[in-house]
Formats: C-alpha cells, structure tokens, sequence
C-alpha cells in the first residue's frame, strides 16, 4: 500500500513537472516570435490611447515598429494628445 502511495506520488510530481516544462516552451517560443515580429518590415497594429476620448485601432506600415510608430506620429493619422501602444505585426 505505501509503496504505491510513493510511486502514485511520484508519477503524478513527473507529470506536473513536464507539463509545467512545456507550458514554459510554448510561452518562450511566443516570446520570441512576439520580439521578432517588432523589429520586422511590415504593417504594424497599434492601440491609439487618446485624451480626448477617441482611442481607436491603427495599423501603418513600416521598417520596424518604432518605424511605423514615428511615421504615425508625424503624420496627422493621430493627435497629439495619443499614445501609441504596439498590438503587434499583422500577418497577411
């Protein structure tokens, strides 16, 4: 009786830990995708958070994120009161 007490134990210990290893991997490769994708050319998605209410989506297109960022902000696609907030390079 012990003896399968300690082996239930430990199978269900293996089992968490691989579990746990591979959310971690799935979570990492997310990451790195996410990373690889900001500094990607492309059209870029971005949360437009504005004073005056008016917050809305924008996608522009550009070298790198940072690049479609300043592009929008030097254009008049948003006011001056907005802040931008990367969503991510939308794939199509």
């Amino acid at each position: 009786m012990t003896i399968q007490i300690i082996r239930s134990t430990v199978a269900l210990v293996l089992f968490t830990g691989v579990s746990i290893g591979a959310a971690m991997a799935d979570t990492s490769d997310i990451a790195s995708h996410r990373r690889a994708d900001f500094y990607a050319p492309g059209k870029h998605q971005f949360y437009a958070w504005c004073a005056n209410g008016q917050d809305r989506r924008i996608a522009q297109t550009g070298e790198t994120a940072r690049d479609a960022e300043a592009t929008l902000l030097a254009s008049q696609k948003v006011a001056s009161t907005c802040r931008l907030a990367w969503q991510g390079r939308i794939h199509s």
